[in-house]
């Protein structure tokens, strides 16, 4: 029987595909960002509406899912750009959100974030990091696509 070996981060470079850990979204995880975000319409919260759509049943909100994402993402993105040597100033935005297909109570998301590139600032003393998201539920299908910009300056300047 062979040790375990601990699975080290991918540095954040243009080309790399980095992979969150899944996450099941339970009816408290629902509950929880439809209050945060107040994305309170009946597609969302009223079951006996739902019950009488195509959907059949309540869906997370798109604004939710951006957000449940974004976060889901958060320690495999900090910990690829420690691998690189790089740590995150700030979010430059989001751009081609894409809703592909409805998330409900129960499903398990996970997000592969594609780095497209990473290219220096004008001056030099940072870089622009842009990534394409593509969040998954269990059985593949895609449910969000989107891209993101973020400013990192190495780690060696932080200090």
């Amino acid at each position: 029987m062979s040790a375990l070996k601990p699975v080290l981060p991918a540095a954040f470079a243009a080309g790399a595909v980095l992979r969150t850990p899944g996450r099941t979204l339970t009816s408290g995880d629902f509950a929880a960002i439809i209050n945060a975000t107040w994305e309170n319409g009946p597609l969302h919260t009223d079951d006996v509406y739902m019950s009488e759509t195509g959907f059949g049943r309540r869906i997370l909100g798109g604004p939710c899912l951006i957000a449940i994402s974004a976060g889901l993402t958060s320690p495999t993105m900090y910990a690829s750009w420690a691998a690189a040597g790089l740590d995150c100033h700030a979010a430059l935005g989001m751009d081609e959100v894409r809703y592909e297909a409805p998330v409900f109570e129960n499903d398990t998301i996970t997000v592969d974030i594609e780095v497209d590139t990473l290219e220096p600032t004008p001056g030099g003393s940072a870089f622009v990091g842009k990534v394409r998201d593509i969040v998954r539920k269990q059985d593949g299908t895609t449910v969000l696509t989107m891209r993101r910009g973020y400013l990192l300056k190495p780690i060696a300047e932080n200090a």
